[in-house]
């Protein structure tokens, strides 16, 4: 029943745009204003999509960044970043040596666990970015490199919140095309059994002297360096990816889903993002320093936000639902007092939010996942009404 009422909603509420429903296409943080910092335009400028590909246009710095946060400062990448639309899981995993991995929904770019330097540059106990540039990091976890190209090594604090009674939402992209999520998911893969922590299942070794190696000592200690670490199947949620396949809000099918790892204390955890291979197949064009120079071909179709009720919108007279997207406080705005019902519903159809209103009110949209969900409001005493699809950042 909760399926078929979802399915009448995106009929009734975006039917000319029913199909552009998928979060790779609409989930991005658009810069709808034209914001800038230092004359570059922030977040996500512009996504076009056809049926094979996503093609994402970003500058690579976002609204949040500031210069003098970090040793290097980021500059405009002036990328196009592409990402499949239908995933291939690979017969023979392989992963990349270093730099970016996967894009943020914010644009910016998710690297690789290394910060490209190893113990008297041997090539081996390669080190890890969150022990060795830990301090260079703003305070959204996020530096730049030498050649200025912004990212984060390790959990955007920028993308979550800690709420652990909700699912995590979609932090980025895989090169592969699969979601990262934040930290939180379901205990259960098939979206049962409450939240829980995603935990990793890469372990720490016990030994206390490293082979060719720098001593075990204060200075490097067990866990700092990628080779500290060993994949231990069933020691955690995650597979050797740092995903599973599982139910998430998005994804009420089910997908493959890296998730972001941190332990008790909330501190990230290797490997971070994305294990050292990629579960799915993917492509070289976003790999390395020509990664992001993707062409968007001439039949794309480009989406527009403001196109998709997305935007400050009047949806039926005397009522308004805004702002969209929305951060922290979706207003209801009544010109004309009347008896109303809302219901906010997820992507699985539940109502997570309801109450009766007679005048202009607001629905705390704070610690929801950030997400898709969709507002009906409900004249009681005609039983008419109308729904609206809403994006949470």
């Amino acid at each position: 029943m909760k399926k078929m009422l979802l399915a009448a909603f995106l009929v009734s509420a975006i039917s000319v745009h029913a199909q552009v429903t998928d979060p790779m296409i609409t989930g991005w943080w658009f810069n709808t204003t034209g914001n800038m910092y230092n004359g570059i335009l922030t977040d996500v400028e512009a996504v076009f999509y056809d049926a094979s590909n996503v093609y994402v246009k970003t500058s690579g710095i976002p609204h949040y960044y500031q210069d003098g946060q970090s040793v290097n400062n980021g500059s405009d990448l002036n990328a196009t970043w592409v990402l499949p639309r239908t995933q291939t899981p690979s017969g023979s995993p392989t992963g990349i040596q270093g730099g970016q991995n996967g894009l943020m929904i914010d644009g910016s770019v998710s690297f690789t666990p290394g910060d490209a330097q190893s113990y008297n540059n041997a090539g081996v106990w390669n080190r890890l970015a969150y022990y060795f540039e830990y301090n260079d990091m703003d305070p959204s976890n996020g530096h730049s490199t030498p050649n200025n190209v912004y990212h984060h090594h390790f959990d955007n604090l920028m993308l979550h919140t800690w709420d652990s009674t909700v699912h995590s939402p979609i932090v980025g992209y895989s090169w592969d095309g699969y979601p990262v999520y934040g930290p939180f998911g379901y205990v259960n893969t098939n979206g049962t059994g409450g939240i829980t922590r995603m935990k990793t299942s890469y372990q720490k070794y016990t030994y206390t002297t490293r082979t060719n190696g720098p001593n075990v000592n204060a200075q490097y200690p067990i866990g700092c360096f990628i080779e500290d670490w060993h994949y231990v199947a069933g020691s955690g949620d995650l597979d050797e990816h740092n995903g599973r396949f599982c139910i998430t809000p998005e994804y009420p099918s089910g997908t493959y889903a890296y998730f972001t790892t941190v332990d008790t204390a909330l501190n990230p955890v290797y490997p971070y993002f994305i294990g050292p291979t990629f579960y799915g197949t993917y492509t070289n064009t976003n790999i390395g320093p020509s990664g992001g120079s993707a062409t968007v071909p001439g039949t794309a179709t480009q989406y527009n936000p403001s196109t998709y009720a997305e935007q400050i919108a009047k949806i039926t007279e005397g009522i308004s639902v805004y702002p969209v997207p929305v951060v922290n406080s979706l207003t209801i705005e009544l010109t004309k007092p009347d008896n109303y019902l809302v219901n906010l519903y997820n992507l699985k159809g539940e109502i997570i939010q309801t109450r009766n209103i007679s005048a202009t009110d607001k629905l705390n949209m704070r610690n929801l996942a950030h997400g898709i969900y969709f507002i009906e409001v409900k004249d009681l005493n005609t039983n008419s009404g109308f729904v609206q699809r809403i994006v949470k950042q």
